[in-house]
């Protein structure tokens, strides 16, 4: 059994958005070796990614998840903490 791709919440769809942690150094050193960092796209059910009913929201962060699974799971977390108005500045209302 698989794990749906996103998470229903109070009538919206979170869409974990996890990647790779980009570097401007140039040491040699593997750009994955330091983790990866976090968005969440909420959605009504079933609308398109380019539609008002769709927004991307980014995790700013200084320190970047090492581990897949944390970051998908603060992913949609932050998702939920937007839907309840938690995080400034971050509105979904007009939805």
């Amino acid at each position: 059994m698989s794990t749906p791709a996103f998470l229903l919440y109070k009538g919206y769809e979170l869409h974990p958005l996890v990647f790779p942690r980009r570097f401007n150094r140039f040491d040699g050193h593997s750009r994955y070796a330091e983790g990866y960092d976090i968005a969440v796209r909420i959605c009504r059910p079933a609308s398109i990614a380019s539609s008002p009913a769709s927004r991307v929201f980014r995790l700013n962060q200084p320190h970047a998840f090492s581990d897949l699974g944390v970051a998908r799971r603060a992913a949609r977390q932050q998702g939920k903490d937007i839907i309840d108005g938690k995080v400034s500045g971050a509105s979904i209302v007009d939805m």
